[in-house]
């Protein structure tokens, strides 16, 4: 990194995305559901990769770091060099039960490392549920949950084209239908990947896609259905063109087939990314085999200015962070007994 740069420089460059191989997964939950194993992993920014990102935008002379006890936890500021001034930004963690110190340690410098912007990109990642087979193969990881009853092994997600540096794009999976590089999406069912086999001149009256060449109008259009297919309104039909008109309030289409062919990439994101919440919430309730009705009580809980009765009620109101905290709601409340799996 030049010693002239800007602070807006220095921060683009401390924000740029990892390679894949920089990218460690842990389990943050793991159950059975309907005699299937499973769990739910994130994404974390390994702490070497960490200080190597510091030595290359700062230099190894133009950062440094220091650990203070913290009640229970540790807490870990990094200092960096800018314009002939030292920056502090400090974040902690709790002690782990498994080497205690080294792994506060380390949790602690990756959450300081959050504040300056290095691997905040990984908070938009959403949650990534994986299947959990018996024998190990090429790549796996190993899980044993005692509590949970859950052990074998399970693949690392693929990343989104967007998660990943320009020179890796193209490998991974497309998270919308708006990534930059389509491909096979192996990760998630409901996120629009796959083989552009968009065919503009066979349909007349479609638009021209004009922002972004990567666009792949079919695998978005299937995964808009398939999300009014979870939320039920696929049987309630004379419901998705008012939907669709409070989310775009320009929607010229009189139809659901002239939508998915005739909308705009930007239009089309705006439906994918109003349904889609509300889509995996009703997956979360079929996953951890609860009702919706319990479902619905926590998104009231999140969103106390709307009155949740029904799904519908949460069309324009849910937000996938919405959708984590209820996720994290119902497998507490599982594990202590407030709620109970239907049968």
């Amino acid at each position: 990194m030049k010693k002239d740069c800007t602070a807006d420089e220095i921060m683009t460059a401390l924000q740029e995305p990892f390679s894949a191989a920089d990218i460690e997964w842990r389990v943050s939950h793991s159950g059975v559901s309907k005699g299937k194993p499973w769990a739910m992993v994130l994404a974390y920014v390994t702490n070497r990769a960490i200080q190597n990102r510091l030595d290359d935008v700062f230099g190894p002379a133009g950062w440094k770091n220091r650990y203070a006890d913290f009640q229970e936890g540790i807490i870990c500021t990094i200092s960096c060099l800018i314009e002939g001034q030292w920056i502090d930004k400090s974040d902690g963690a709790e002690k782990t039960d498994f080497e205690a110190l080294k792994g506060g340690l380390s949790n602690a410098m990756k959450r300081a490392a959050v504040q300056w912007g290095i691997g905040r990109y990984l908070y938009k990642l959403e949650a990534s549920f994986v299947d959990v087979f018996n024998d190990k193969r090429p790549g796996s990881i190993r899980i044993y949950d005692k509590r949970n009853n859950v052990q074998g092994y399970w693949f690392p997600p693929r990343l989104p084209d967007w998660a990943l540096p320009a020179n890796e794009r193209g490998k991974g999976q497309n998270s919308s239908p708006t990534s930059q590089q389509p491909s096979k999406n192996q990760g998630n069912k409901n996120n629009p990947g796959g083989k552009n086999t968009n065919n503009q001149q066979g349909n007349k009256n479609a638009r021209p896609d004009n922002s972004g060449k990567g666009f792949n109008r079919q695998a978005a259009s299937k995964a808009i259905v398939e999300f009014l297919t979870n939320t039920g309104l696929k049987d309630n039909r004379q419901f998705i063109m008012p939907l669709f008109k409070r989310i775009n309030p320009g929607l010229k289409q009189k139809d659901i087939k002239s939508v998915l062919e005739q909308g705009t990439e930007n239009e089309l994101k705006m439906y994918y990314g109003t349904l889609k919440p509300v889509s995996d919430l009703v997956l979360v309730t079929k996953h951890y085999n609860v009702s919706l009705e319990d479902a619905l009580h926590y998104a009231q809980i999140l969103l106390p200015e709307v009155e949740i009765k029904t799904l519908f009620s949460c069309l324009m109101n849910l937000k996938h962070e919405h959708v984590k905290t209820i996720a994290e709601f119902i497998k507490e409340d599982l594990k202590n007994g407030n709620i109970q799996k239907i049968a």
